[in-house]
């Protein structure tokens, strides 16, 4: 192998191992790491979560292009020998490399939008099973829980919340949403009708 091939090929490794090694602390977010970093003092924030989540899906999909791009500049100056002619046109080649991108960049669009739904979705679970877990403890919903819980149903649950439903109609929904059940014995006096 020549020189320039060889230093070529280090570089190569170099880059790839320097953006696998920032892409490691990305990946290593989990979701219950990332919604702690979601509270201030008062609560949690809707626009952190979602920008923490698709700080993670981008990252995630950049980490693919890093990986393709080694691959192939690795193959490259690997095997590939000195002189071999695939493509007759620069036109031709210039051409299928944008769609082959292209393809890749709307390939990963796609992935990394159902990586950023599935990370919001986790952060928003783990907030409302905390929220959820308070209800529980003060053995009672109050007031401020029927205008709370569609806030925690749409924004961090992506659940539809109908005009007209009921607070313990909404609380069985969101709970069984993230795998628990409204405790029975909840009292429901402040936020329903006294009939």
């Amino acid at each position: 192998m020549e020189l320039d091939k060889f230093l070529n090929l280090m570089a190569t490794v170099f880059g790839a191992l320097g953006a696998v090694y920032v892409m490691l602390g990305i990946l290593a977010m989990s979701p219950e790491l990332m919604e702690r970093q979601t509270h201030s003092y008062l609560d949690f924030s809707i626009p952190q979560i979602e920008a923490l989540a698709n700080q993670k899906a981008e990252n995630v999909a950049g980490f693919v292009f890093v990986v393709v791009a080694f691959v192939l500049a690795a193959t490259t100056l690997a095997f590939v020998p000195d002189g071999v002619r695939a493509f007759e046109s620069k036109t031709v080649a210039l051409g299928l490399a944008a769609v082959l991108a292209g393809g890749l960049y709307v390939t990963l669009h796609f992935v990394s939008q159902g990586i950023y739904r599935y990370q919001k979705l986790a952060m928003g679970e783990i907030i409302t099973s905390r929220y959820l877990d308070q209800i529980a403890q003060r053995g009672r919903l109050e007031q401020s829980d029927s205008t709370n819980l569609p806030i925690y149903a749409r924004a961090l649950l992506d659940l539809e919340v109908p005009t007209g439903e009921s607070v313990r109609s909404l609380l069985e929904r969101v709970a069984a949403k993230i795998g628990k059940t409204a405790p029975p014995e909840l009292d429901y006096s402040a936020v329903e009708p006294q009939k």
